[in-house]
């Protein structure tokens, strides 16, 4: 009888898992170096605790050269709640271009041959592809028929999708019946991400919202927990929980792995 062992297994897999690092030594520390391909990686946390600024920051990061820190590949940013962050991440991306600018371009030029000149912040802002929608059935149009041709012909290595509850938040679930259809879609949707992840060895990162657990016997005040219930829990492989706390910075910790 011949087959594999578990040891061979995880160990050809750590081989060809793909790592993004943030940017950020202190959190790439408690990422283990990064956020990898072949995985659901989610970050949760309130309104205005950094997810989004951390995704913006993610998307300028993959463009980058291996070199640097980055996958040297374009990245596409799905966003749920409008496109606010589009200036945000524009003023992130010359940020970006001071800092890498002239070591990217020396880089470029000398491949081709020719004089050097300064990576701008529309050159990283043309590696982003956006995505904006609404619902769930646009969000699985996307996922089924056109990020795989993006993912195959644009060298495509991050995928995020800022954020997931917001296209459930129509989604009624006040009967059995529509509790579970949506609990099926969840199961659904985060399988193609996982396939389409696996399959084209990109990095996808979700960004979740949290709900208030009001208990009226807790001494502690509010509580808070992840939107989208236990069944969404089921469907990811990582979350990473921004946790207040009275200091002025908020840790992130990780639920599990």
């Amino acid at each position: 009888m011949t087959g594999t062992t578990a040891f061979a297994l995880w160990e050809s897999r750590a081989s060809t898992t793909t790592v993004l690092p943030c940017g950020c030594d202190s959190i790439d520390e408690i990422l283990d170096g990064g956020f990898r391909s072949g995985i659901l990686s989610e970050i949760c946390g309130e309104s205005s605790a950094g997810k989004t600024q951390l995704c913006l920051q993610l998307l300028l990061q993959c463009n980058l050269p291996r070199s640097l820190g980055g996958l040297q590949g374009t990245a596409c940013y799905i966003c749920t709640e409008g496109v606010g962050s589009v200036k945000r991440l524009h003023d992130l991306a010359q940020v970006y271009a001071r800092r890498y600018g002239a070591v990217m371009g020396v880089g470029n030029k000398r491949k081709r041959g020719e004089m050097a000149a300064r990576v701008s912040a529309s050159d990283f802002l043309d590696g982003i592809f956006v995505e904006q929608l609404y619902t769930v059935d646009d969000l699985m149009d996307l996922l089924q028929a056109r990020l795989p041709t993006l993912l195959a012909e644009q060298n495509t290595k991050l995928v995020v999708l800022d954020s997931v509850a917001a296209v459930f938040r129509l989604v009624s679930t006040s009967s059995v019946k529509e509790a579970s259809d949506r609990s099926r879609t969840m199961f659904h949707m985060a399988n193609c991400m996982r396939i389409l992840s696996a399959q084209y060895d990109v990095v996808f990162v979700l960004t979740n919202q949290v709900t208030g657990d009001f208990d009226p016997r807790s001494t502690t005040g509010n509580e808070f927990r992840p939107a989208l219930g236990l069944s969404w829990s089921h469907c990811i492989n990582q979350r990473y929980v921004y946790v207040p706390t009275t200091d002025v910075v908020l840790p992130l910790a990780v639920f599990y792995l």
